[in-house]
């Protein structure tokens, strides 16, 4: 199944607003390869004599769309702008590089080329002087963890939910299902609390992200190596009659 995101996107600076679908799973979007990527990625930072950042836990998830001429458009959306401006050097050292790789695939989808989107966490600490052959991100934790449950504690954090929400004054006549879609950062705290869909009545969605807002226990966040990143949940609750 093809991943898909619906977001405002800034290609070079013009905004639009699209949805956009990732590759399909085993599909590669560059020749040779996540491992040739960063081969190529380190080679040109070293022929252009760029410089490392000062700050050596700095790390950006760069993503860009490859159109039907395997040409690329560089794309910020809501999973990195944030991430942008809190990692600007490696922000503009991944636009600059950029600029020299040309090895991009076009995906063919029953056989015809399709523009696709596709990531790569950029880590200047591990692609400077500290490069190894065959180099690729360590894989990101399953999930950020609370309060260090190695077995991610999501139904832990559940229990806290159901806790802190008040829902008195509220009734309904059916069984219902609500989304909520948060992010656990790079300190271990929640942001960005948002309900993929509104229950329909304001007060009762306000109550929900109130009731989630005021959870303190802090997460374990997750790493790509060794470096804390900001994680993406989606935790579903459900309301009986």
């Amino acid at each position: 199944m093809l991943g898909l995101i619906g977001v405002t996107v800034h290609l070079f600076g013009q905004v639009a607003h699209s949805e956009l679908l990732y590759y399909p799973p085993g599909y590669d979007a560059y020749e040779g390869g996540d491992v040739q990527f960063y081969k190529d990625f380190h080679q040109i930072l070293m022929d252009k004599n760029l410089k490392p950042c000062e700050n050596k836990n700095e790390i950006y998830l760069i993503k860009v769309i490859v159109d039907e001429n395997a040409t690329i458009k560089y794309l910020r959306d809501d999973s990195n702008i944030e991430m942008a401006d809190k990692n600007k050097c490696t922000y503009n050292l991944g636009l600059e590089v950029l600029k020299d790789m040309h090895k991009w695939k076009t995906a063919v989808i029953d056989g015809e080329k399709k523009p696709r989107v596709t990531s790569f966490y950029i880590i200047p600490n591990s692609l400077f002087e500290n490069y190894k052959e065959g180099y690729f991100p360590d894989n990101i934790n399953s999930m950020a963890l609370f309060e260090g449950n190695p077995s991610g504690g999501i139904m832990k954090f559940r229990e806290e939910v159901v806790k802190k929400i008040d829902v008195s004054g509220f009734q309904w006549k059916n069984s219902f299902k609500l989304i909520i879609n948060f992010t656990v950062n790079e300190e271990g705290n929640i942001s960005n609390v948002q309900l993929e869909e509104s229950s329909g009545s304001k007060d009762f969605d306000n109550r929900i992200i109130s009731g989630i807002k005021r959870i303190k226990k802090k997460w374990t966040p997750a790493t790509i190596d060794g470096i804390p990143i900001s994680y993406r949940f989606k935790l579903p609750l459900s309301f009986g009659m």
